[in-house]
């Protein structure tokens, strides 16, 4: 099995403009200060974005399964999920199999919303990825998604 070289750890010549991580949370923020105005703008925003897209993708899916793909700590999900249930967008169900398991599904409102969301943030997308190759794009997903699962051992 090939050794597994690490990147240096910080350098006395430490540059933020070389330092991957440094791109990654500022790509993130302005990605998510765009998709906010967005969102807004049809009323909604990004925790609901999130969980409608990932109940459209799975279909039912259980607190637990939604907080740990939407990136949203359970407690605050399920405060999230409560709203959005209350807002008539989702359903919540307890699960057929386990009892001590909640499952939540989207409702035809959720969907119609769902989709009105893909539409708006169209464009947000298009601006991120503007003058990206597709090669360029596949190895970009294949390194962060190494970087994660470099932190998923932990």
């Amino acid at each position: 099995m090939p050794e597994k070289k690490a990147a240096p750890a910080v350098a006395e010549d430490f540059s933020l403009e070389e330092f991957p991580f440094y791109w990654l949370a500022h790509a993130h923020a302005i990605y998510v200060l765009e998709m906010e105005k967005v969102l807004k703008k049809i009323g909604t925003d990004m925790p609901t974005r999130r969980v409608l897209l990932m109940l459209k993708l799975r279909g039912t899916a259980s607190i637990s399964d939604l907080s740990r793909h939407t990136i949203i700590k359970m407690s605050t999900l399920t405060r999230i999920v409560q709203r959005m249930r209350d807002e008539g967008l989702v359903e919540t169900r307890t699960n057929p199999d386990d009892a001590r398991v909640t499952d939540v599904l989207i409702t035809p409102r959720g969907e119609e919303l769902a989709a009105r969301i893909e539409q708006s943030t169209r464009k947000v997308f298009a601006r991120g990825y503007d003058g990206m190759p597709v090669e360029e794009m596949k190895a970009l997903m294949q390194s962060l998604q190494k970087i994660f699962r470099n932190f998923a051992d932990y």
